[in-house]
């Protein structure tokens, strides 16, 4: 029999696997689909099922017949005879199932398992740590740059799986590389290390403190001076202009804070006077050399367009002035399982129906606090959010399990205007809401550089997982533009996992 299949034990998609490995084989590729459970990951393009007893027996008996099972990669001295004895007819009517059980050469690196992040599997796992890595990636503050540093022994192929991925450049002061980023990279080459045993370490980059320093120095400076009458003038038209057209308060408070300091940046010069090429000096000058986000810079750029749109006099011509190039980053989302230990981790009633509300209902932070009693309606079991983002009203459908948590809540802690108040009452700040959900993240052992907004995210990425139109996610969600809730297409799983690679109709060999 010379056709073979090597199980492989690996931690992959926040659960123990084991891959099935083989060359490619028309027959055992229908094998494989024979049994149940099995999975095809198409970022490492191998099939795989859950790590159980049962999923072993399944494997041996189907390929009994067609090729040699080597599972010495799963089987440690101390279980290899149990399992031998399991598959081989002992325990079940079917004849003896052929298991190859080889041991490793003693020079050979052993490659472990990747331990589950979950804080309370830690202890259990502590031994089947890699005598690789781990291996730090660092994203830019702007969110366009990919760092990747080894910060332990390393293999060779690590370097060539990563060149694979576009443009790439050896920073060889810090000893690191940089790649362009994108959640794809991130999540692929996470994956990547992983299944070797690898620990893997994302961090977002902080700004320098010498940079921190001259942005507040230059910053001060600007702020000191002076405005212009004319300037004055210019602030207090933006303000009317944003008042008469109902823009939020944190929007206006934005565009009148940032016009402010463009006018006295060039605080000698009326606001007519100033020309294009003193806005691109400006951005030049006090945004980029100084390595404000792309965030920022749009903000900015939002500010000074709206004001020369309703000035109608100047040599800025704002139909001509270019917004910053930026990426858009996925959304991040928790799987289902970490949803589960999230809400399931406070244990105050307040804390608890909190989290619950934000996910179930899809809220902002900010649409969180502002939930009175009297937007419940209990008798259509919904919640009616009154002037969302944009002012834009909607209703979302309460689930009965939150109403009975919310019945419970109410009984014990009597608000008297809002759904959550204070300790000296008045609406809960929203600081508090961040406080309440990374207090939740240490206890459920999740360890993310995530906001309370990936709970909203999550939300729409499971409705649409669970078929849900996006029209309606839409509509949930309050996006004016369905361009907006379309991005949750792209980290939902519905239609991934159905897609076939093409490999599969090749003959390859």
């Amino acid at each position: 029999m010379n056709k073979k299949v090597i199980l492989e034990r690996i931690f992959h998609r926040e659960k123990p696997r084991i891959f099935i490995n083989f060359d490619f084989d028309r027959e055992l590729n229908e094998t494989v689909r024979s049994i149940h459970g099995r999975a095809f990951s198409n970022t490492l393009l191998r099939w795989y099922v859950d790590d159980t007893e049962e999923s072993i027996k399944q494997i041996l008996l189907a390929f009994k017949d067609k090729a040699d099972v080597d599972i010495s990669a799963i089987s440690s001295s101390y279980n290899r005879k149990i399992i031998i004895r399991q598959v081989t007819g002992e325990h079940l009517e079917h004849e003896p199932v052929m298991v190859v059980v080889k041991s490793p050469p003693d020079d050979e690196i052993k490659k472990e398992p990747l331990v589950s992040p979950v804080k309370h599997e830690k202890e259990k796992d502590k031994n089947l740590k890699s005598v690789y890595g781990p291996v730090e990636f660092r994203i830019s503050d702007e969110g366009e740059r990919l760092s990747i540093r080894f910060m332990g022994r390393y293999d060779s192929e690590w370097i060539d799986e990563i060149r694979s991925y576009g443009k790439c450049y050896y920073d060889k002061i810090h000893k690191e590389f940089l790649l362009k980023w994108t959640q794809l990279k991130v999540d692929s080459l996470s994956d990547y290390f992983s299944t070797r045993g690898v620990e893997v370490k994302v961090k977002k980059s902080v700004v320098p403190d010498d940079l921190k320093e001259q942005r507040k120095e230059f910053s001060e400076d600007v702020r000191s001076r002076q405005l212009m009458p004319k300037a004055v003038e210019g602030v207090d038209l933006l303000r009317r202009y944003l008042e008469e057209n109902r823009y939020s308060n944190r929007t206006s408070e934005s565009y009148l804070s940032l016009l402010e300091v463009f006018f006295k940046y060039y605080n000698e010069k009326e606001p007519a006077k100033i020309t294009q090429n003193d806005v691109s000096d400006f951005m030049d000058s006090f945004i980029v050399k100084l390595g404000f986000s792309a965030s920022y810079q749009n903000q900015m750029i939002s500010a000074v367009k709206t004001y020369y749109e309703i000035a109608g006099k100047g040599k800025v011509i704002p139909q001509i002035m270019e917004r910053p190039r930026r990426s858009r980053a996925l959304p991040k989302v928790f799987s289902k399982d970490e949803i589960t230990r999230i809400l399931g981790s406070a244990r105050n009633a307040k804390h608890k129906l909190l989290l619950w509300m934000i996910y179930s209902c899809g809220l902002r932070r900010s649409e969180a606090t502002n939930i009175k009693l009297t937007d419940l309606d209990r008798d259509r079991g919904i919640l009616n959010i009154r002037e969302g983002k944009g002012r834009v009203d909607r209703m979302v459908p309460v689930s009965d399990k939150v109403w009975a948590k919310l019945d419970e809540y109410v009984a014990g802690y009597r608000p008297v205007t809002y759904l959550f108040e204070g300790q000296n009452g008045g609406k809960y700040s929203v600081e508090s809401v961040y406080n309440v959900f990374k207090l939740a993240l240490k206890k459920a052992g999740i360890n993310k550089e995530v906001g309370v907004h990936s709970l909203r995210h999550s939300y729409a990425t499971h409705l649409h997982e669970s078929g849900l139109d996006i029209k309606y996610i839409q509509e949930l969600l309050g996006h004016r533009s369905s361009r907006t809730t379309e991005i949750y297409t792209h980290v939902s799983r519905r239609n991934l996992i159905a897609v076939r690679s093409p490999i599969e109709d090749l003959d390859l060999r």
